[in-house]
């Protein structure tokens, strides 16, 4: 992509398996695919960030997540196991890839975990809940 009046670079990436050099990033953002990620994976990722940010850049992520309170927690679990399968049938042919949102939401329960890895490897974080804790997300930057 192009855009003319910012100096502005995106890049794509494997981020676990990347070609970045270190400290050249003044952002990092993803959304909705940590879920993914095994635990192994998470730590990798959050290496990765602090390797390729530059000092004072900045990240953000945001996942959906499991919300603590139970009778949400039944609600939207069941909104991501049916319902969401079902749109995705209706609507895009195959419901296969969104019945997986609930197996990984209920595995990932949220990014609480990745925020503490994220400390860990020096970052300063900030971990945000959103929509009474059906998303989830961590921001903040390199020291």
């Amino acid at each position: 992509m192009e855009y003319p009046h910012w100096n502005i670079q995106l890049l794509e990436e494997d981020v676990l398996n990347n070609s970045i050099i270190s400290s050249h990033a003044d952002f990092v953002v993803s959304a909705f695919g940590l879920k993914t990620f095994s635990t192994a994976q998470l730590e990798k990722l959050a290496f990765e960030i602090n390797r390729i940010l530059k000092p004072n850049g900045q990240f953000a992520f945001i996942e959906i997540s499991e919300p603590k309170w139970l009778l949400l927690r039944l609600l939207f679990m069941f909104y991501l196991n049916w319902i969401i399968p079902i749109i995705g049938k209706l609507f895009m042919g195959n419901s296969m890839d969104y019945k997986m949102l609930g197996v990984y939401c209920s595995k990932f329960k949220n990014c609480e975990k990745f925020s503490t890895q994220l400390k860990a490897n020096g970052l300063e974080v900030r971990y945000k809940k959103y929509f009474f804790g059906c998303a989830t997300g961590v921001m903040g930057y390199k020291k």
